[in-house]
C-alpha cells in the first residue's frame, strides 16, 4: 500500500495498536495534526481527546489521555497512559 505508513499505540499495559495506515489525526499542545506517508520527523506533546485512524478509506474513532507522538520515516509512535475505542455509546478498550 503506497500510502500507508506504520503506526504504533503504546500504553503502558500494552501495545494498543500496530498496524499501516493512511492517516492519524490527534491534538497536540500546539492544536490538531494530521499525520500522512512521509510526513517530516516530528515530535510533540498530546493532550487529552479524540483520536481518529483512517485505514483502508475508513476512520475508526477512539481516545487517548495525552502523551507524546513521535513520527520518523520508519514508523509514527503514540505513547499514552491510555487509550480507547469509540464503541456507539460505550467505549471499547483493546
Amino acid at each position: 500500500m503506497a500510502n500507508q505508513f506504520a503506526l504504533e499505540i503504546v500504553t503502558p499495559e500494552n501495545i494498543f495498536y500496530n498496524d499501516q495506515v493512511e492517516m492519524v489525526i490527534m491534538r497536540t499542545t500546539n492544536g490538531d495534526r494530521a499525520i500522512l506517508k512521509d510526513h517530516i520527523p516530528f515530535v510533540a506533546g498530546l493532550v487529552e481527546g479524540q483520536l481518529r485512524v483512517k485505514k483502508d478509506g475508513k476512520f475508526k474513532e477512539g481516545r487517548i489521555s495525552g502523551g507524546f507522538i513521535t513520527v520518523t520515516k520508519e514508523k509514527t509512535t503514540i505513547l499514552t497512559e491510555a487509550a480507547s475505542w469509540d464503541n456507539g455509546a460505550e467505549k471499547e478498550t483493546i
